[in-house]
């Protein structure tokens, strides 16, 4: 598993929490007590940007507008058998238009939704039934954001989550695009120093030889500003990534940023050329630090890492 996905604006995806269903409030109580008020959301990731509910909702609300205009007979429907539509509580029609007025401790969307694009297309309800639109049990169960379809396909995040709703619908499109994002500082607050080695995947070294490039990258590192290191206290990770662009990569931007790190070039007596680059060291380094950067280069741990801020007990974080 991926540390952390990507930095944006100084947040750190950490994952895809996926549907909460009841487990809303133990979620965000831990997610509370482990990173603090006002260094954690959920946002949705779409397009490579992160957007707050009320900006994803934009999307979610002009799906249904598209599929109205696509399905007349079911608008007509609709609006010919409805005096007004509710979620999970008739209660919910109190919320009018308004996105922010929840009413209940179950969040309802789609009933807000439906009500703002009818009123977008100039139409309004002229039936005489409450009508619920919710599960399959319930008349309006058509138009729940399960079944209808979301009107940009390619803006869902892949691979979709799976779940009660319907694959390319506009729920597929909520819970797949959702992420969970923290602070980058307060991560580094819950991180330990560790040393970190890369190696490139590309050049096909044998078992023995990779090994040997990853401790020379591990020994090329303590002579430098007189450092020495706990072997058994402190963390030695190994990563690779695809080729020479992004190990140089790496190098580079750990340069500037003034962590001591070392560049392995080969002798060449044995299987490779020559003065070829097999592997960066980098640290003693923050472990979030260490991650933000890697993500940016597509690196993968060679085998998986533990880190104190992924670990939950309320949730599992997709990829």
């Amino acid at each position: 598993m991926i540390n952390i996905k990507k930095i944006i604006d100084g947040w750190a995806i950490l994952g895809r929490p996926g549907f909460a269903g009841r487990k809303k409030a133990l979620r965000r109580a831990e997610l509370e007590n482990k990173f603090g008020k006002d260094n954690w959301k959920i946002a949705h990731l779409v397009d490579g940007k992160l957007l707050s509910r009320d900006e994803a909702l934009v999307y979610f609300e002009e799906s249904y507008y598209q599929f109205f205009i696509k399905n007349p007979e079911l608008l007509d429907w609709l609006i010919l058998t409805a005096q007004d539509i509710y979620d999970t509580n008739p209660s919910n029609i109190d919320s009018k238009f308004d996105y922010s007025i929840q009413e209940t401790d179950t969040v309802h969307l789609n009933d807000i939704a439906i009500r703002r694009v009818i009123k977008k297309l100039g139409k309004e309800f002229q039936g005489s039934k409450l009508l619920q639109i919710h599960g399959e049990d319930s008349e309006g169960f058509v138009l729940t954001t399960g079944q209808i379809p979301f009107h940009k396909l390619d803006l869902i995040y892949s691979p979709q989550i799976k779940g009660w709703w319907g694959k390319n619908s506009i729920e597929a499109f909520w819970q797949s695009n959702k992420v969970l994002v923290v602070k980058l500082d307060r991560l580094k607050r819950l991180s330990k120093k560790m040393i970190g080695v890369v190696l490139r995947k590309d050049i096909h070294m044998g078992k023995g030889k990779f090994a040997t490039q990853a401790a020379h990258a591990i020994v090329s590192l303590l002579p430098q500003r007189g450092q020495t290191w706990d072997f058994e206290q402190n963390p030695i990770e190994v990563w690779t990534v695809k080729g020479e662009e992004n190990l140089l990569g790496i190098y580079s931007t750990v340069s500037k940023m003034k962590f001591d790190c070392s560049i392995i070039r080969d002798a060449g007596k044995t299987q490779l050329i020559p003065g070829t680059r097999t592997a960066v060291g980098i640290g003693p380094i923050n472990e979030a630090e260490f991650d933000s950067i890697l993500s940016r280069y597509g690196a993968l741990p060679a085998e998986s890492k533990s880190r104190l801020y992924l670990s939950f007990k309320s949730l599992i974080l997709r990829e």
